[in-house]
């Protein structure tokens, strides 16, 4: 069997798979595993760029962030969150992967034999099964069947040619979010942890270094800009957006002038769920070829988590 992504939603449906007994190979065009369930690193500090936290809402993902949080691999975090601003957003409970996010997905990884920095050109089929062509025209297969577990707009470009899978992944619709990571050496913001919807430019403020296995010397402060602002500045450069996004923080809570130690923007172009697919995933029994994401259901972590199991789960019964 063939995964293409290894974020939560692919991983997943990867470590269902070889529960089943299946021999799985998971193709990543990043040099880390994760997907926007991420670690990453500032020189050697590291930053949740992506998703901030995780929460459990179903019986399914509870499981697993128990596991994981028995394991050392999660813990809750509890944040300050003292103002107006972010009066009733934490509806949940809050968890995090320790020490970075991208823990929530290594035990999925740890049975499975994952490639990374191959990035995927083109899928071929024949009577023998699935080819998958990459960047580099490099190719491997054949495979049984293929699971695509990657944006919606980028799964559409490798399954466009399957019968009705372009029809309903034209109907997702996800949006772009800018990400800046700064590193200070002193605490700068007041005593709170997390800001949400501060302007029409930020949807988010965290203090990163206030989850728990988090060890930095100063202070790291992760910024989400708002879906609208990203979109309008996807084209511009990343040094502009960490300082244009750094300065509306220190507006926006009355900062003084601190100059980070270092700061970096990293746009995720397809980081937010704005229309969702609906279904749990998508699958041709004819053809052996599916896609799952959390934009199947929604844009939670969870609903990664339940696309991937949902589409191992179909790939498993069409091969018996």
């Amino acid at each position: 069997m063939a995964v293409i992504g290894a974020g939560l939603a692919g991983l997943s449906c990867a470590s269902y798979l070889r529960r089943a007994g299946c021999f799985v190979e998971v193709f990543e065009q990043e040099r880390g595993i994760g997907g926007r369930v991420a670690t990453a690193r500032l020189g050697m500090v590291p930053f949740d760029s992506g998703a901030q936290y995780l929460t459990a809402r179903s019986d399914t993902f509870r499981k697993y962030i128990n596991e994981l949080v028995s394991s050392g691999y999660a813990a809750r975090w509890d944040p300050t969150m003292s103002s107006g601003e972010t009066k009733g957003i934490q509806l949940h409970t809050w968890y995090v992967g320790t020490p970075g996010m991208s823990s929530i997905v290594r035990p999925l990884a740890e049975s499975v034999r994952v490639h990374t920095s191959r990035k995927v050109h083109t899928l071929s089929q024949t009577d023998k099964g699935w080819t998958i062509w990459f960047d580099d025209q490099t190719s491997v297969g054949p495979f049984a069947a293929v699971a695509v577990a990657i944006p919606a707009p980028a799964a559409r470009l490798l399954l466009g040619r399957i019968e009705g899978m372009v029809e309903a992944l034209s109907r997702v619709r996800m949006q772009p979010t800018w990400a800046v990571m700064v590193r200070l050496d002193q605490q700068a913001l007041p005593d709170q942890d997390v800001y949400s919807d501060m302007s029409e430019v930020l949807r988010w403020i965290a203090r990163n270094s206030s989850k728990p296995g988090r060890k930095a010397q100063g202070e790291t402060i992760v910024i989400h800009a708002s879906p609208s602002w990203s979109r309008e500045t996807e084209d511009a450069d990343p040094e502009a957006v960490a300082e244009e996004l750094w300065g509306e923080v220190t507006r926006q809570l009355g900062l003084p002038a601190v100059a980070p130690q270092q700061m970096m923007a990293h746009l995720w172009r397809h980081g937010l769920v704005d229309q969702s697919l609906g279904d749990t995933f998508l699958y041709s029994t004819h053809y052996k070829v599916g896609t799952a994401g959390d934009w199947c259901l929604g844009r939670l972590a969870e609903h990664a988590y339940e696309s991937g199991q949902g589409l191992g789960r179909a790939i498993v019964n069409s091969l018996n």
